[in-house]
C-alpha cells in the first residue's frame, strides 16, 4: 500500500521546462508555442516528401524490372 502511495507522488513532469516556461512572459510562451509548431510541421512535411520520393523510386525500379 505505501509503494502504490509513494508512486504517485512521483511526477514525471520536468519541472526546469515548467519554471522556465513560467518565468516567460504570455508572449514568449506564445512564441515558443509557433516555434515548436512551425518546426513539428517542417518535420512532418520532410517525412512526407521523402515516404512520396521512396514510392515513387520504389515504381520506377518496379518499372524496369518488369
Amino acid at each position: 500500500m505505501d509503494e502504490k502511495m509513494e508512486n504517485k507522488n512521483h511526477s514525471d513532469v520536468d519541472k526546469g521546462l515548467v519554471a522556465t516556461f513560467l518565468r516567460m512572459s504570455p508572449e514568449e510562451r506564445l512564441t515558443a508555442n509557433d516555434n515548436a509548431v512551425r518546426a513539428i510541421l517542417e518535420l512532418r512535411n520532410a517525412f512526407q516528401q521523402q515516404k512520396k520520393a521512396g514510392n515513387e523510386k520504389i515504381r520506377k525500379v518496379g518499372y524496369l524490372i518488369s
